[in-house]
């Protein structure tokens, strides 16, 4: 493991909770660490890239992660994030005994009433006894929700890497395959071969489906459909509402109620 741990607050036995509000600008990223505790991460604004042992999860404001004690993992800010975390002691979640996913790093939806439960932790005016129930609900509700797939996985070869760059920092999704490959000094054919073998699935399909997961950072901004859907290269308004609905099983339109 890391020789440091993160520096976040800490919680007697007792509490059995704690929670911290961090702001990051889009380009910065948090190292490779862990923390003792369980960890909920939620994004009020923004998408983070989170890389947990060997897998990435892209988490814009509709989605929330859970990060087990102990488990490795790093941030990449996508755009300006507003994060929040909340923090679990491993005597605290295992009083909740039906959170059979405890061990497990998982994305679930962010409902409304989520959202109220997390931000009520930030607030001064419940009693600790009060803010405590909260955090067990909090909890408790995370484990009945359904784990959905976020996964993205990201090259881990550093000349594919940098090829991407452009595309998740910039959203430069114009740039054709063979300006990629000239930023990797590989053929295209290379570069389309190592980039499957490195992830496990064909850059068609990851550029597709890093669209999409980025999509929702800008429909939380409440830019409209047939703006995002040009900001991220696709040929129509159409076309993006097909390529989101096959990712994520609903429409664009759904994810503004969230």
């Amino acid at each position: 493991m890391p020789a440091t741990i993160d520096k976040a607050p800490r919680h007697s036995e007792t509490v059995g909770w704690s929670c911290t509000a961090i702001d990051y600008q889009q380009g910065e990223e948090d190292p490779n660490h862990y923390h003792r505790e369980g960890q909920l991460l939620y994004a009020t604004r923004g998408v983070m890239l989170v890389k947990t042992e060997g897998k990435s999860w892209v988490i814009p404001p509709q989605r929330a992660l859970w990060i087990p004690p102990l488990h490795q993992h790093s941030y990449q800010i996508l755009s300006q994030t507003h994060l929040r975390a909340v923090y679990f002691s491993r005597q605290f979640i295992d009083q909740c005994d039906a959170f059979v996913h405890r061990e497990d790093v998982h994305v679930i939806s962010t409902t409304p009433l989520l959202k109220i439960l997390i931000s009520s932790l930030f607030e001064q005016h419940y009693s600790e006894q009060n803010q405590r129930k909260i955090a067990e609900l909090l909890l408790n509700l995370f484990h009945e929700a359904h784990p959905l797939a976020a996964e993205l996985p990201m090259p881990e070869m550093a000349r594919l890497s940098l090829a991407i760059r452009p595309l998740i920092l910039e959203q430069r999704w114009d740039l054709p395959m063979s300006d990629l490959a000239d930023i990797a000094s590989l053929s295209e054919r290379s570069f389309t071969r190592l980039f499957k073998a490195d992830t496990g699935i064909s850059f068609r399909v990851w550029k597709q489906r890093a669209r999409i997961y980025l999509a929702l950072d800008l429909l939380a901004k409440e830019v409209s459909i047939k703006q995002v859907a040009y900001q991220l290269g696709f040929s129509s308004p159409a076309s993006f509402t097909a390529a989101f609905r096959s990712i994520t099983g609903s429409v664009p339109r759904d994810f503004r109620d969230i």
